[in-house]
């Protein structure tokens, strides 16, 4: 669906595209055959592998959260909003991932222009972790907090987040029918914390797999439309509230 909206950022650059706009990863396909022809013997260090495996990562993963989700044989007792999904949802939703590419986009540019930062990363560091969760929640979190606040004010509501809200039935692809302005504060709030934890020399491949997966894991909670933990576990443990994501 092509935004009518003319305020500014909010149609993506490649919505006239089509299907076609998957041939902007080209150029980092284009760099992992040609290391694979030369013979790289060090391709695990290759960053535009490692995006394209991460991007190819998230997309399944949506996808299956997407698919179980609206398995009623599964969640019908379950769901929060008995309706079906209409078809107008369905094409408004089509470009879900176009955030996928942004931030696929955005990652390979961090990485050229900061080559320190992630060369030559071990697969595990400890202290890593530790850094990156420390700057989430210190860091991203109230970014991420305060800009929803701001979204949901009148100047923002209505040009930008009104899209997002549109949709009737949440379902996991829900979190990415956004404007080109969310998402880039998106980008700014899921890569702090990876910057974080590799300039200060303690990032590892598996810590970045690991929170861009969990991060898109809990968004696929909070979309599902479908109470996955029960209500005793947050009345039990009030806190629990505060680390994941629900619909309620």
């Amino acid at each position: 669906m092509v935004m009518t909206n003319t305020a500014p950022l909010v149609a993506w650059p490649w919505e006239n595209l089509g299907t076609f706009k998957y041939m902007l990863l080209g150029p980092l396909v284009g760099k992992v055959v040609h290391s694979i022809i030369q013979g790289d013997d060090d391709l695990a260090s290759n960053w535009c592998l490692h995006i394209l495996l991460i991007s190819l990562f998230r997309s399944q993963l949506i996808m299956w959260c997407n698919n179980v989700c609206n398995m009623l044989f599964l969640t019908r007792n379950r769901r929060i909003f008995t309706q079906g999904i209409d078809f107008d949802q369905i094409d408004k939703e089509q470009n879900w991932d176009n955030f996928l590419i942004l931030q696929a986009l955005v990652a390979s540019l961090a990485i050229y222009l900061l080559p320190d930062g992630f060369s030559s990363l071990p697969l595990w560091e400890s202290k890593g972790l530790v850094t990156l969760l420390v700057v989430h929640v210190i860091v991203s979190e109230p970014i991420y907090y305060w800009v929803h606040r701001l979204l949901h004010g009148n100047y923002l509501f209505t040009p930008y987040h009104h899209f997002h809200h549109s949709s009737t039935v949440p379902q996991p692809v829900t979190a990415g029918s956004t404007t080109f302005l969310e998402e880039l504060l998106v980008v700014i709030v899921i890569g702090l914390p990876i910057l974080g934890c590799c300039l200060s020399g303690y990032g590892s491949k598996s810590v970045i797999y690991g929170y861009i997966l969990v991060f898109d894991l809990l968004r696929c909670f909070g979309y599902s439309n479908v109470e996955i933990m029960p209500h005793w576990i947050f009345d039990s443990f009030p806190l629990f509230k505060y680390l994941l994501y629900t619909p309620t």
